[in-house]
């Protein structure tokens, strides 16, 4: 059997769908709670930059060029984050960051399902349902709530999806086939979202090079294409944009760039545990090794995706030394616990692993996951606080930007604290401001209006209103699910007891 299959054979098609839809509601409605309490109309921060000055302004006076969609935003080049931005205001008729949150909730919440799954795959049975809900649940934490709550990140949630699906077609494909290809274009797209997806190819080349290493792959065919995986790297890498403000934040010495990494490999835990958190991928990764398993098992998948995250703990530890746990990271971080309970859960309920040596690797995973949960209280405590400042600021920020639109009164920016203006610079704000097509642009309520009664606005307001419904019909179909996997599989020992009692 492909061990990609047990998890399929564990639930039957309707399971599976009800299990999909379960975690993706549960996913949608976390976010949509969090943006219910806590978003807001205001653009914020990079979103002035980002979109209004380099994006909508000129888009609104004809003068927007297709180059200007590649041009660099700091050290990345956002060029699907654009496309969704321009999207939105033609869907929404004004500058929408709610609906931009919105679509990144859902566009998140189907990635981190889709990802979860691919991830079980190589599991048995209750292992492999357990790896995807706790998977995806752990993800439900909103602990991204820059993220959730900046319309303008898409790129961090599109690198995940681009990332993970060129890892989905290339893990198992032969070099220039088919499958190859559209690998090598999903890994494009993970470059045209942030300057990490970079290294997407350089996690494939990794796991094409261990294949060959187990005789899994191999002749000329196939180092042609590690080669040119590894030019379009070295090119993609070169073609990172040089960001002089962002050089403050970089790692300065090899002390600096590998106290990051390793802070990076330990989140949740602290540094000091920090070892324990990846080492159930690296003995995932060794093990596979050692079993030289079919290209076409379901663990290269998995190696691969650790791989990954290596390349994105090097990219942040290297682009942000002096900061590398922030808060707009953790949905890749979160990825990376979910790659390493993976590991963990198939080494405990693989064939190799019974009796009493069983028994040690139940008692590890137990520990393991305690430390998990422990630690992720650390960032999850100040969650509450945080968000209830955010709202409260972006408050005061829609106030002040309403009266400046309304009066003209320069007061309500230059005279205003620091986090009372949702820009740094009150100067470049006000030039923003003033600019016909942007006021034009702006949202409704900032220019005193009604919204528009139309779909789009009856649709955010049911979406966000729903929150908790979402959430919570998520969590019963999801406990149904389990509970009627656990009957059916009980009643079935019980039947195979009786029908083989003398």
């Amino acid at each position: 059997m492909h061990p990609g299959e047990r998890f399929l054979r564990f639930l039957d098609n309707r399971s599976q769908t009800f299990l999909f839809v379960s975690l993706f509601l549960i996913l949608i409605g976390a976010r949509a709670v969090v943006i219910n309490y806590a978003g807001n109309t205001t653009p914020y921060t990079d979103e002035w930059d980002g979109e209004a000055a380099n994006l909508l302004e000129p888009y609104l006076k004809g003068a927007l060029t297709i180059g200007d969609l590649f041009h660099a935003h700091n050290e990345h080049v956002i060029f699907f984050t654009r496309l969704l931005t321009l999207a939105i205001y033609n869907v929404s008729g004004y500058w929408d960051v709610v609906l931009q949150m919105i679509a990144n909730a859902i566009l998140d919440a189907a990635t981190v399902v889709a990802i979860s799954y691919a991830l079980s795959r190589p599991l048995r049975g209750g292992w492999a349902l357990a790896a995807m809900i706790l998977s995806a649940l752990v993800n439900a934490l909103p602990l991204s709530y820059d993220n959730i709550l900046l319309g303008f990140n898409t790129h961090f949630y599109l690198l995940l999806a681009f990332s993970f699906a060129s890892l989905w077609f290339m893990a198992d494909s032969g070099a220039w086939s088919p499958r190859w290809a559209a690998g090598v274009l999903f890994a494009l797209a993970s470059f045209l979202c942030m300057a990490s997806g970079a290294l997407t190819l350089a996690a494939v080349i990794g796991l094409h090079l261990m294949q060959v290493a187990c005789g899994r792959r191999g002749g000329m065919r196939e180092w042609l294409g590690i080669a040119a995986l590894a030019a379009a790297t070295i090119v993609l890498a070169s073609l990172v944009p040089h960001a002089p403000s962002s050089d403050v934040y970089r790692a300065h010495s090899l002390r600096q760039f590998l106290s990051a990494v390793f802070e990076l490999a330990s989140w949740p835990a602290p540094p000091n545990l920090g070892a324990l958190m990846a080492l159930p991928s690296v003995l995932f990764s060794l093990r596979t090794f050692a079993d030289r398993p079919a290209l076409s098992d379901a663990r290269w998948f998995n190696v691969a995706a650790f791989g990954w995250i290596l390349t994105q703990f090097v990219a942040f530890a290297a682009g942000r030394a002096l900061i590398p746990v922030e808060n707009r990271y953790l949905d890749t971080l979160l990825i990376g616990l979910a790659v390493n309970m993976t590991s963990f859960f198939w080494l405990v309920g693989s064939d190799a692993a019974g009796g009493k040596r069983k028994i040690w690797w139940s008692a590890a995973l137990a520990a393991w996951l305690v430390i998990v949960a422990a630690s992720l209280v650390r960032p999850a405590h100040p969650l509450p606080g945080s968000m209830d400042l955010r709202r409260k600021t972006a408050d005061v920020q829609e106030k002040n930007l309403r009266f400046y639109l309304a009066t003209g009164d320069a007061s309500y920016l230059a005279g205003a604290p620091l986090m009372d203006i949702p820009y740094p610079e009150a100067t470049r704000l006000r030039e923003l401001l003033d600019a016909p097509e942007l006021r034009a642009a702006l949202p409704p309520e900032l220019l005193s209006r009604n919204t528009p009664s139309n779909w789009v606005e009856a649709f955010k307001r049911t979406f966000l209103a729903q929150g908790y419904i979402w959430l919570g019909a998520g969590v019963l179909l999801l406990i149904a699910l389990v509970a009627r996997e656990v009957w059916v599989r009980q009643l079935g020992r019980s039947w195979h007891a009786n029908s083989t009692s003398p």
